[in-house]
């Protein structure tokens, strides 16, 4: 349990992405349930490309999240389109991740 859990109220499956199979489709190879406080809100965001897109949303968690993983809620399925770490607490540990999906 950390230090944000109490305001993390709500659930989503992250599928975590390591590239693309041959079809062109994400390669899942991890599911899990997370704990998140999700916001939707389109907003104008920098992407991994460093490309400037709208995102649908974003949430924050304690989990670890990466640029490409999937974001699933209870209506639909969420690209990640960056992720900002905040409050880092050592080199290695970060206390909460700001995620943008699309």
């Amino acid at each position: 349990m950390g230090y944000y859990s109490n305001m993390l109220t709500d659930t989503a499956v992250l599928k975590t992405v390591d590239g693309t199979d041959e079809n062109g489709r994400p390669n899942i190879i991890a599911l899990d349930e997370i704990d998140c406080k999700i916001e939707f809100k389109n907003a104008l965001t920098v992407n991994s490309y460093g490309q400037e897109i709208t995102s649908s949303g974003r949430l924050f968690t304690e989990s670890v999240v990466k640029v490409d993983d999937i974001i699933e809620t209870k209506s639909k399925a969420f690209k990640v389109v960056n992720v900002t770490p905040y409050y880092p607490l050592t080199e290695t540990f970060c206390a909460i991740n700001e995620v943008y999906f699309a």
